[in-house]
């Protein structure tokens, strides 16, 4: 009787402590105003251009963070957000961190390359020109941005422009990043 107990009494313990550590992850989502997602899913991976013509997969990135927006030249909401990606792009791009905004305008390479080039943005721009990453992620409006962690899982989304340099968000981030 003693050994049940005691067992049982364990069982409870882990189970708390789990319950308690999942929603602290959860409360650093909410806090940060990005819906986690509750459902384990992995990252389709996709293969695109970048700016500079070299093609990259996503799954090359396995191991890191990855910030994943989708936006356009073209999008004002796209372009508010934009300064604050680069700030984030900047605290974390020496730890395990990449950020990658897809663009998804219809005219190519030019007007996304003059545009990044003229902001002097810094972090990775792929092409969609036929926006098939979109319907890959189920996009319905950009921006729209997912957060992935370090096993390719994806964790968080965010739906329309955000301030990525708020302290809510740095302090997920710290969090994502030094996760084993």
């Amino acid at each position: 009787m003693y050994r049940r107990i005691s067992f049982l009494v364990l069982t409870f313990a882990v189970v708390f402590f789990l319950f308690i550590r999942s929603s602290e992850g959860d409360d650093l989502f909410a806090k940060a105003g990005i819906q986690s997602i509750k459902t384990v899913k992995s990252a389709p991976n996709f293969r695109l251009e970048m700016i500079n013509r070299r093609k990259v997969e996503l799954k090359e990135f396995k191991g890191k963070v990855i910030f994943l927006n989708f936006w356009a030249t073209w999008c004002g909401p796209c372009k508010e957000e934009l300064p604050s990606m680069e700030a984030l792009y900047q605290q974390y791009k020496e730890k395990d961190f990449i950020m990658i905004a897809i663009s998804v305008d219809y005219e190519g390479v030019r007007p996304v390359k003059e545009f990044i080039e003229k902001q002097r943005y810094t972090f990775t721009v792929l092409l969609d020109p036929n926006c098939e990453t979109l319907d890959l992620f189920e996009v319905k409006a950009i921006p729209t941005t997912f957060i992935i962690d370090k096993k390719g899982r994806m964790i968080g989304r965010v739906v329309g422009p955000k301030d990525w340099k708020k302290p809510e968000v740095i302090s997920l981030f710290e969090k994502l990043v030094s996760e084993k």
